[in-house]
C-alpha cells in the first residue's frame, strides 16, 4: 500500500531544494564568468576600463550634485526656513541683500513667522599685532540660532541685549574652530580673543551643522545698531541678508504676500525721491527656500555636469555592449553545442547575464575607487568657486547611487546579447563549421547602429565642450583697460584707531610714500577695490538736469575711492578731462566733490557728448548748487567686477583721502619677483604701523585668472568628459571593425585571391566605418543644435549655435573615427589570401 506521506513529503523536499539548487547554480555560473573572463584579458581589460571611467566619472560628479543640491540641509524641517531679500530687476540686481529697517517691520508685524533673523559674513583680524590672522566670521542676531533651529554644544549663544552697542563683544565659535583652534578645551568659555584689536568674550560653541549655512565662518558675533539706523530712511541702505523659519502651516506665498504688503506701506508712506528710485529700479521683495537659494547661481553648471557624465556612461554602455555582443556571436558554436547537450535558453541567458553583472560589478568596484580620487579634484574647485560649502564627500547615499547605477548598466549591457541568443536558431549553427561562420547581418546592422549612436552622443559632448573653451576664449581675450603686467597687489584691514579722517588721511600717505621707497617701483597707489575681484558697493545717483526718459531704469554706478596716483599706476588711459591732483583734497571742506568716470558712464548718461564738467551725486539732489559734485575726468573701462559682471553698469572713482575705509588694497608696479616684492612690502609695511598685517598678496594678473576660475573649472570637466567621450568611441569604432574583420577573414582572402590590391580591401573597409561615423555626425550635429540652448547662460559672448564651434569638434571627431578606421582597415589588408583560405 502506499504511503500516503510520500507525496506531500518529496514536494516539500522539492520546494526546499529549489533554492538551493538556484544558489549552486548561480555560484557554478560565476566561477565559469570569472574563468572566461580571466582568460580573455585584453577584451576583460577594455571592458573594465571602460565602466571603471564611465562609473567612477558618473559616482563623483553625483557626490558634488548630491552634496551641493539634493543632500536634505542638517537642520530641524529645513524646507521652513526662507531668505527674504530685495530684488531691483531694472539695474541688473535681481537679489540684493537687506538691511535692519526691513528686519525689525517684518519682525513686528508679519503673522508667518516663527523667527527672523539677521546674518552677513566679514574678515577680521584675529589675534594681537603682528601674529594676527585673517579669518571669516559671521555678524548675526540672536534669533538666527533660532531660524536654523540650532542648539549649543556648550555654553550658551548670544541674545538680543548683545545688539545693543557697548554689549556687542561676545562671540559663539564655530565646532570646528573650537577643535582646531582650542582642542576643544570647555574651559575655553568665557575667555578673551582680539577681534580687529577689541576684546571678544567667548560664551558659546555652536554644532557643527552650522558649517552647512557657511563652511567658512569662524565664530559668530552680535549685529549690532544704533537708534539712528532704525530710520525710514534707511530702508534700501541694504547690506546685511535676512533669513527667517516659517510657522507651521504657513506657505512661502503667503509670507511673500505679508512682507510685500509691508512695503507698499513703507512706499505709500515714503518721500517722493524715494518712491522715484523704488520705480525707476523695478524695486520688489524676493523670497526664497534656504536650499534653492544656495545653489542658484550654480544649479545650471552643475546640471549640465550630471548631463554630461550621463552622456559618457551612455557611450561607455554601448562601448561594452557592442563588445559583447560581438562576442556572443562569436560563441554561437559553443552556445549551440551546450543547447544541444541539454542546456535550455533561460539556462544560456542566465550565463550570460551573470557574466554581465560580474563585470560591469567588478568594473564599479574600480570606479569607485577612481571616484575618491576624482573627488579630491572636485575639491580643489569648490574650496575656490564655493568656500562656503562644505567639501564634497562620498557618503552611503552616493554608493548607494553608484551600485544602483551599476546593477542596472550590467542589466542593461547583459540583455543586448542574450536578446541576441535567444532569438537565433542554434540548431542551425552546430550544423555548420565554427570558423565560416560570419556574423550575420542583424548582428552587424545593429553593431552599427550602437557605433552611429555613440558618435552622435560623443559629438554633442564635444559640441558642449567646444563652445565653453570658443566662450572662455573670448573671456579672455577682453581688454581689461589697464596693464596688468608687473602689477603687485596686497590688501591691508586698518584698526578702529583710523577711524578719524585725518589720522586715515595721513595713513594713506605713509603707506603710498612707503611703497615709492621700494627699490625698482615703478608707481604706488592705493584704492578701495581691486580690478576683478568685485565686491564693490553701487549706488543710485542723481543726475544735474538730466535728459533721461522718465520710465529709464534708476541710474546706479559701482563707487571706486582711489589715491592720486591710481590711474597712473595702473596705466588706465585717461579719455578726456583730467585726473585728480592734491588740491582735489586739500580745498577745505567746503569744496566742490570732484568724481571721475569711466567710458561707461559718459555713454550712457551722456550719449553723443562729453561728461567732463558735468554734475552728479549719489542719492537725492543737494539742496545748495555749490554742493553738486563734478566730473573732471574721463578714463578708460575697467571691469572691477570681472568681464562677466551682467549689470553692465559704469564705475565711478572719488579721492581716497575724503574717506576712512575700513580697509584698503596696495598697488606696486615694479619689475621685481612678486614673491621678493610682496617682502619688501611687507617689511616697509612693519616700518609704518605693525599692528596693520598683509593679506591676500599676489599679482593682478593672478587675480584676473581668478575670476575665471568659475567658467574654467566647468570648462574643465565638461572638455574632460568630451576627451572621455572621444576616446570611448574610438575603441568602439576600432573594436567593432577589428573584430568584424574578424569574422570575415575568409572573404577577405576570397577578395584578395581574385585580384582585390590591399589599396582596394583599406577603402572597402574605411568606408564602412566611416559611414557609420557620418551619419553618426549628423545625427549628433541635430542634436547638438536643440540641446546648445541649456549653455547660453555659460557663455560669453558667444551664439550657442556657433558655426565654428561645431565645424571643430566634427573635424576632431571625423578625424579621429578615421585613424580608428584605418587602423583595422591595415590589418584587413594584411590578410594573406592564401591562409585565409586554407584556414578555412
Amino acid at each position: 500500500m502506499a504511503d500516503p506521506t510520500h507525496t506531500p513529503r518529496l514536494a516539500a523536499e522539492t520546494s526546499q531544494a529549489w533554492p538551493a539548487r538556484l544558489a549552486s547554480g548561480l555560484a557554478g555560473d560565476l566561477r565559469y564568468a570569472a574563468r572566461r573572463l580571466s582568460k580573455e584579458r585584453t577584451f576583460t581589460a577594455v571592458a573594465l576600463l571602460t565602466l571603471a571611467l564611465c562609473i567612477g566619472a558618473n559616482t563623483a560628479i553625483f557626490s558634488m550634485v548630491y552634496t551641493l543640491v539634493l543632500r536634505p540641509l542638517p537642520f530641524p524641517e529645513p524646507a521652513r526656513i526662507v531668505e527674504i531679500y530685495n530684488s531691483f530687476p531694472k539695474v541688473g540686481f535681481p537679489k540684493f541683500p537687506s538691511n535692519v529697517v526691513q528686519y525689525a517691520d517684518f519682525k513686528a508685524n508679519t503673522t508667518s513667522l516663527d523667527a527672523i533673523g539677521l546674518w552677513n559674513e566679514a574678515s577680521v583680524m584675529l589675534g594681537d599685532a603682528g601674529a594676527a590672522e585673517r579669518v571669516t566670521i559671521a555678524n548675526a542676531s540672536a534669533e538666527m540660532f533660532d531660524v536654523l533651529g540650532l542648539r549649543p554644544v556648550i555654553g550658551s549663544f548670544f541674545t538680543l541685549r548683545n545688539s545693543r552697542v557697548g554689549e556687542h563683544r561676545v562671540a559663539v565659535l564655530t565646532e570646528s574652530f573650537w577643535k582646531s583652534h582650542f582642542n576643544e578645551d570647555p574651559g575655553v568659555l568665557g575667555r578673551e580673543m582680539r577681534v580687529d584689536g577689541e576684546s571678544y568674550r567667548i560664551v558659546g560653541v555652536a554644532p557643527a551643522a552650522l558649517g552647512a549655512f557657511n563652511a567658512q565662518v569662524r565664530f559668530v558675533r552680535p549685529v549690532a545698531w544704533k537708534p539712528e539706523d532704525v530710520v525710514p530712511q534707511m530702508r534700501y541702505s541694504c547690506s546685511i541678508s535676512i533669513f527667517a523659519r516659517l510657522r507651521p502651516g504657513a506657505t512661502a506665498a503667503r509670507t511673500l504676500s505679508e512682507v510685500g504688503a509691508l512695503e507698499q506701506h513703507a512706499y505709500d508712506s515714503g518721500p517722493p525721491g524715494l518712491k522715484a528710485f523704488l520705480d525707476s529700479s523695478g524695486h520688489r521683495m524676493g523670497l526664497g527656500l534656504l536650499a534653492k537659494e544656495r545653489v542658484e547661481p550654480i544649479k545650471a553648471s552643475l546640471y549640465l555636469l550630471q548631463g554630461g557624465v550621463i552622456f559618457v556612461l551612455l557611450i561607455g554602455c554601448v562601448n561594452v555592449a557592442n563588445l559583447l555582443l560581438a562576442r556572443a556571436n562569436g560563441q554561437q558554436s559553443e552556445l549551440a553545442l551546450r543547447a544541444a547537450l541539454g542546456a535550455g535558453r533561460g539556462r544560456i541567458a542566465r550565463q550570460l547575464l551573470v557574466e554581465s553583472l560580474l563585470l560591469t560589478l567588478a568594473g564599479a568596484v574600480l570606479g569607485i575607487g577612481l571616484s575618491y580620487l576624482a573627488v579630491h579634484a572636485i575639491n580643489h574647485f569648490t574650496a575656490r568657486l564655493l568656500p562656503n560649502m562644505l567639501p564634497v564627500e562620498i557618503d552611503a547615499g552616493v554608493l548607494a547611487y553608484a551600485v544602483a547605477v551599476s546593477l542596472a548598466v550590467g542589466l542593461l549591457i547583459g540583455l543586448l546579447p542574450v536578446v541576441h541568443i535567444l532569438r537565433s536558431n542554434l540548431a542551425a549553427v552546430i550544423n555548420r563549421s565554427s570558423r565560416s561562420a560570419s556574423s550575420g547581418r542583424g548582428v552587424r546592422a545593429l553593431s552599427s547602429l550602437l557605433v552611429t549612436g555613440q558618435v552622435a552622443v560623443a559629438l554633442v559632448l564635444l559640441s558642449g565642450a567646444g563652445l565653453l573653451i570658443h566662450s572662455f576664449a573670448n573671456a579672455m581675450r577682453v581688454s581689461p583697460g589697464f596693464d596688468p603686467s608687473d602689477l603687485v597687489v596686497g590688501s591691508v584691514a586698518l584698526p578702529g584707531a583710523y577711524q578719524d579722517k585725518d589720522k586715515a588721511g595721513a595713513l594713506q600717505r605713509r603707506l603710498v610714500d612707503a611703497m615709492q621707497e621700494i627699490p625698482g617701483a615703478n608707481g604706488a597707489a592705493l584704492a578701495t577695490g581691486v580690478p576683478f575681484r568685485g565686491g564693490l558697493p553701487i549706488l543710485a545717483l542723481t543726475l544735474k538736469d538730466s535728459a533721461l526718459p522718465k520710465d529709464a531704469p534708476q541710474p546706479g554706478a559701482f563707487l571706486v575711492g582711489v589715491s592720486d596716483d591710481y590711474f597712473r599706476t595702473l596705466h588706465i588711459p585717461l579719455v578726456r578731462g583730467r585726473l585728480f591732483e592734491a588740491t582735489d583734497t586739500s580745498k577745505g571742506e567746503k569744496s566742490r566733490p570732484v568724481y571721475v568716470v569711466d567710458e561707461r558712464f559718459e555713454q550712457r548718461f551722456f550719449p553723443g557728448g562729453s561728461a567732463v564738467g558735468k554734475y552728479f551725486t549719489f542719492g537725492g539732489p543737494p539742496e545748495k548748487e555749490g554742493d553738486w559734485p563734478e566730473i573732471i575726468g574721463v578714463v578708460r573701462n575697467v571691469p572691477h567686477n570681472g568681464v562677466e559682471d551682467r549689470s553692465n553698469n559704469p564705475f565711478v572713482y572719488y579721492p581716497l583721502l575724503t574717506d576712512t575705509p575700513g580697509g584698503l588694497n596696495l598697488f606696486l608696479r615694479t619689475g621685481r619677483p612678486v614673491g621678493d616684492a610682496v617682502a619688501v612690502l611687507r617689511e616697509k609695511l612693519r616700518g609704518v604701523d605693525p599692528s596693520i598685517p598683509l593679506f591676500e598678496t599676489g599679482t593682478e594678473q593672478q587675480v584676473i585668472g581668478d575670476s575665471l576660475d568659475n567658467r574654467r573649472a566647468v570648462m574643465y570637466l565638461l572638455g574632460g568628459f568630451a576627451g572621455l567621450a572621444l576616446f570611448l568611441s574610438a575603441i568602439g569604432i576600432y573594436g567593432v571593425l577589428a573584430y568584424d574583420i574578424s569574422q570575415r577573414v575568409r572573404e577577405i582572402g576570397i577578395r584578395g585571391a581574385v585580384g582585390a590590391s590591399s589599396a582596394q580591401i583599406v577603402a572597402l573597409v574605411m568606408r564602412e566605418g566611416l559611414l557609420k561615423t557620418v551619419v553618426g555626425l549628423v545625427v549628433g550635429l541635430v542634436c547638438a543644435v536643440l540641446l546648445s540652448g541649456t549653455l547660453t547662460s555659460l557663455l560669453f559672448e558667444l551664439k550657442p549655435t556657433d558655426p565654428w564651434a561645431f565645424l571643430a569638434v566634427s573635424l576632431l571627431l571625423g578625424a579621429v573615427a578615421a585613424l580608428s578606421c584605418y587602423v583595422p582597415a591595415r590589418r584587413a589588408a594584411a590578410i594573406d589570401p592564401m591562409e585565409a583560405l586554407r584556414a578555412e
